[in-house]
């Protein structure tokens, strides 16, 4: 079993080389012209896009910043050529983004390198493992949800 210090260093040591990693396919693939959060913002244009929720504000709620910071870094996206607002035909009110060819481009890419990456972790594993690696991290993933409000 082991212990919390164990379990600290490598919940650090994870989240690093996944970061590492992620920077290095980015760089590849952007020439170092998009930063991880950068990328993180075409995938929730993406995401919430694929159940017709891409207006400013539900974005910003999916990625946990303000409408402000958003609209900051859509403005910066969309010098890059990435995205484009579009008004809502009944609620002037309401915009949505909507990415270019390159947005789908950059993000295809991504999608697939999280795919080799997860190719890669799942082929050392066997079922079981990887029905356990799963429920685990399940239970993870909800503790950090509950808990990303908490404050001590």
């Amino acid at each position: 079993m082991a212990n919390k210090e164990e379990l600290n260093n490598f919940f650090v040591s994870c989240f690093n080389a996944i970061l590492r990693s992620e920077e290095r396919a980015l760089e590849t693939l952007t020439h170092g012209k998009l930063t991880v959060k950068e990328i993180h913002f075409i995938e929730a244009v993406f995401k919430t896009q694929a159940v017709g929720e891409n207006c400013f504000s539900t974005i910003a709620k999916y990625l946990g910043v303000t409408v402000g910071t958003l609209t900051t870094s859509y403005n910066k996206l969309a010098a890059k050529g990435l995205f484009y607002k579009e008004q809502d035909k009944d609620d002037k009110r309401i915009f949505y983004i909507l990415p270019t060819p390159l947005a789908k481009m950059i993000y295809n890419e991504h999608l697939a390198f999280h795919e080799r990456m997860i190719d890669r972790v799942v082929k050392h594993l066997s079922d079981e493992e990887m029905k356990t690696l799963t429920e685990s991290l399940k239970k993870l993933d909800e503790f950090f949800h509950f808990y990303k409000d908490y404050k001590q």
